[in-house]
Parts: structure tokens; C-alpha cells; sequence
């Protein structure tokens, strides 16, 4: 667990981090990280800058993460179909799954435009603000939802949702129109259009589209909802 805790903690970091830091966001002593670490550098699993002194993902880590690329078929049809997307309308395309309760970031197509979302894969987020988590909870049952929200709830912005309630009452919606938003929810100035991917019936993972508000006029909310179909179609004959 602590190998698994290190790695998850270098993969959301940018620049690495040194040992103090992974010691604090692991929350383990230096004493029980150092070993590991060690033995994790020497063998490539992380790698280490002697002049920052810092730690980042080793060589060896990324192969392992390449050949999944090269073993799965989906992923790759996934990816496929997520530049599809980003060449209609322009814009940054995320895939994501549900785990322990948040939206985990799977996969992504950049934005070719200069003002584009910032976004990594392996980030996790909150079910309740984000377009992909809430078609990814869109058909569960109500307690189900309930159990993975903590109130009070998370507000990065005005927008997001004040309560479980308001949030429930969001999912009707979803689930009568098939498409979710995110409206400045997440990052202000930013929103999102999500779709549910269907396999065996039920919904496993989400699509989503995201581009600053500026861009978001219905011309473009419509070539998006467009889009985001012809990719659910062809993923879910993918997973079929």
C-alpha cells in the first residue's frame, strides 16, 4: 500500500516532490517512506534528481502504463473516438470512472486552442460538480448517491450545488435529457457537456466536453451534443 500510495501521490504531482513533501502527503514518517523509496529509485519504479532533490515517476512506471496502451483494445477505440470529438468541435474531450465515490480521469484529447482546460489523468474530483460524475451516478439508486456525497459539500465555486438535495434533484434532469453539465460548477468561467457510456445496460463510464464559458454559444453546445453521440455510439459497440 505504501508503494501504491507513493506512486498515486508522484502521478498527481508536476515537478516532483521531495521526500518531506511525500512523507506529508502520504502521511507517513520518513523514517518508514525512506527504504521504499530507495529501493523504488534503484530500480527505476521512481526516479530522483540529486540536484532538486526531488522524486518523480520513474521509467519503469511509465512502460507499465504503455503497455496497458498497447494490451487494451478499448482504450485504444476509446481514444479513437475522443479525437473524433475534439476535431468536430475543438475542444478538450475526458473520460472518466467512477471509484470510491469520485470521478477518476481515465483518458483525455487536448484542446488545439490556445485557451484550453488544464486537466491530468489519474486526477480524481468530486461526483456532485463535474459532468462525468454526474451521469456516471445518473441511474443509481437514491441512497446509493447519497452515500457518496459529505456534507456540508465541497464549493469551489457560487455555481456548485449547495446540498444532496439540489443534487438529486440535478439527476432527474440527466436522466430525462441524457446529457449532464457542468455550468462554471468545477473552475469558474469553464463549463462542461457529459454523456453516460453504456456497457451491458449499465452506465461505466462518462465522455465529457469541456471549454471556457466565452466559447460555449449554441452553435457550439449543439455541435458538442453531436458529437458526444456519435462517440457513445461507437464506444458502446466498442464495449458491446
Amino acid at each position: 500500500m505504501r508503494v501504491l500510495d507513493i506512486l498515486e501521490t508522484l502521478a498527481n504531482a508536476s515537478g516532483g516532490l521531495t521526500m518531506a513533501e511525500i512523507c506529508r502527503e502520504v502521511g507517513a514518517p520518513k523514517g518508514s517512506l525512506s527504504p521504499i523509496l530507495h529501493t523504488m529509485a534503484d530500480t527505476s519504479y521512481v526516479a530522483y534528481d540529486d540536484a532538486t532533490k526531488r522524486y518523480s515517476i520513474g521509467l519503469k512506471t511509465y512502460l507499465l502504463g504503455k503497455s496497458f496502451d498497447r494490451e487494451s483494445t478499448s482504450m485504444s477505440l476509446f481514444m479513437a473516438a475522443m479525437r473524433g470529438v475534439t476535431n468536430a468541435c475543438g475542444e478538450t474531450c475526458q473520460l472518466g470512472v467512477l471509484d470510491h465515490g469520485r470521478v477518476l480521469y481515465i483518458a483525455k484529447v487536448d484542446s488545439p486552442q490556445p485557451v484550453r482546460l488544464t486537466s491530468s489523468i489519474g486526477k480524481t474530483l468530486p461526483i456532485h460538480y463535474t459532468a462525468i460524475g454526474k451521469v456516471l451516478v445518473s441511474e443509481m439508486g437514491e441512497a446509493d448517491v447519497r452515500a457518496m456525497l459529505h456534507e456540508p459539500l465541497e464549493r469551489p465555486t457560487q455555481a456548485t450545488v449547495r446540498s444532496a438535495d439540489e443534487f438529486i434533484a440535478q439527476l432527474d434532469k440527466v436522466r430525462r435529457e441524457g446529457f449532464a453539465y457542468d455550468r462554471e460548477e468545477a473552475t469558474e468561467a469553464v463549463q462542461c457537456i457529459g454523456v453516460g457510456i453504456r456497457r451491458h445496460g449499465v452506465i461505466e463510464y462518462g465522455l465529457s466536453v469541456t471549454t471556457p464559458s466565452y466559447r460555449m454559444g449554441e452553435e457550439k453546445q449543439l455541435r458538442i451534443k453531436e458529437a458526444l453521440v456519435r462517440a457513445k455510439r461507437h464506444m458502446e459497440r466498442a464495449l458491446a
